[in-house]
């Protein structure tokens, strides 16, 4: 008999009833225990767990395994089979560089922009037959495209052209297809969400950055007008005919407005309509963060973002905070996944945009196999003693490859529910109470 390595073990204590917690960061179970099963877990008292009544149920959830089990083994090989599988193939694509916007932190700024800034008809008939090209293997039923930028509305026709005729082809090879979408939204208008939805846009990420005071002084236009009324116009118009995720990015100068953002967004008609989340304004060397060093650690950032879920839950907002194992997490580290310039320079990080010291082909030609390429696909956090031996590596899955590059001592960066997950699974226990 084994005791999972990834277990977590919790005790609450709410008013003298000493409830217990378990959960495991492999399957995600989540489940409420007696005192008597909590201690021998912990003090791993098998003769006590061989004959005790949730025996079935702590080996269907993983927790226990009747005979000795290597998950660290299973994993890796479920993350070499995921990184090398040809069943999906991800693109992301960048009809522009061009944007609408003027944001204060968008990595954008610090990327060099060389070429056309909008891609050419000819770029669009290299990625079409890359595409061709790659429906030609047997064993693949699924592509993803998402359509980033720069501002990809500022593309519209010729998105949509794009779209389509990636649809045809799909159709035509019985091959699934699926759309999905990053916007600032100010372009986005109820009749462009009727034809994305039409052409397969399965959901749209827009970004709002607190209040109307704050978002107003960091995503504004060219001009410098302020974007956010035109937003929430926008939302909701459109979150009848497409899925729309609100991003809010968190910070230092912006944090002490976001209460007074959820006040707002808890009082407008499409409140039940959309999902909102929180992700922290990062700090890369590459591109990043350029906010004056106002970014959150990771482990600061940890207990911001709980605060954040609990006021986001009190005012009747669409949330969704509870961790996942996924076997690779980082697309860029993912062997049948590229990003695609407007200039039709080939990546494999949305973070390296236009810095072409990080290009590893180009869509006319395909990838170049070099010690560009290489250096995505040679990282594993199964190479990296700390995250071997981590007991939150199913949830993190060695993090952002790009962050690791960039980082001081060339290490991951080790994500939030290394330091917060304790809290936030009482958090999401009661949420299931209420």
């Amino acid at each position: 008999m084994k005791i999972s390595s990834y277990n977590e073990y919790l005790k609450l204590d709410e008013e003298g009833e000493g409830k217990y917690l378990i959960y495991n960061s492999l399957t995600n179970g989540l489940g409420e225990i007696k005192k008597d099963l909590y201690d021998a877990l912990v003090n791993e008292d098998f003769s006590y767990l061989t004959n005790c009544e949730e025996l079935e149920h702590l080996i269907q959830g993983r927790f226990l395994y009747l005979n000795p089990v290597n998950e660290l083994e299973i994993m890796e090989k479920s993350f070499t089979t995921t990184r090398y599988q040809k069943s999906t193939l991800h693109l992301t694509i960048l009809p522009t560089f061009n944007c609408n916007f003027r944001c204060s932190y968008c990595y954008e700024n610090l990327t060099e922009k060389t070429g056309n800034h909008s891609f050419t008809d000819q770029v669009q008939q290299d990625i079409l037959k890359y595409i061709e090209s790659a429906m030609e293997a047997t064993d693949l039923k699924h592509i993803t495209v998402n359509w980033t930028g720069g501002e990809p509305l500022l593309e519209f026709k010729k998105v949509t052209r794009l779209m389509d005729q990636m649809n045809t082809m799909a159709a035509l090879k019985h091959i699934e297809i699926a759309h999905y979408m990053v916007s600032n939204g100010y372009l986005l208008t109820k009749s462009r969400a009727v034809i994305l939805r039409d052409l397969g846009l399965k959901s749209i990420q827009i970004t709002i950055d607190g209040n109307k005071v704050n978002h107003d002084k960091r995503r504004v236009l060219a001009n410098q007008q302020g974007t956010f009324d035109q937003i929430i116009n926008n939302i909701r118009d459109s979150c009848d005919f497409i899925h729309i995720n609100i991003r809010s990015n968190v910070d230092l100068n912006n944090v002490a407005s976001m209460e007074d953002y959820m006040d707002y967004l808890g009082q407008q008609d499409f409140r039940g309509k959309v999902n909102i989340y929180f992700s922290a304004t990062t700090d890369y060397v590459a591109g990043g963060c350029s906010s004056s060093n106002s970014c959150f650690a990771n482990q600061e950032f940890s207990g911001v973002i709980l605060s954040l879920y609990e006021k986001a839950l009190e005012k009747g907002l669409n949330i969704s905070y509870y961790p996942q194992y996924v076997p690779v997490v980082c697309a860029a580290i993912a062997d049948n996944s590229i990003v695609v310039q407007p200039d039709g320079w080939i990546q494999k990080c949305w973070n390296t945009v236009g810095n072409s010291n990080y290009a590893i082909g180009h869509i006319s030609n395909g990838i170049n196999s070099n010690e560009r390429t290489e250096k995505w696909l040679n990282y594993s956090p199964y190479k990296i003693e700390k995250c071997r031996s981590c007991s939150v590596l199913p949830l993190c899955g060695g993090g952002c490859a790009q962050q690791a590059f960039e980082s001081i001592d060339k290490q991951p960066v080790c994500c939030e529910y290394k330091y917060n997950l304790g809290e936030m699974l009482k958090f999401n226990y009661h949420r299931l109470e209420v």
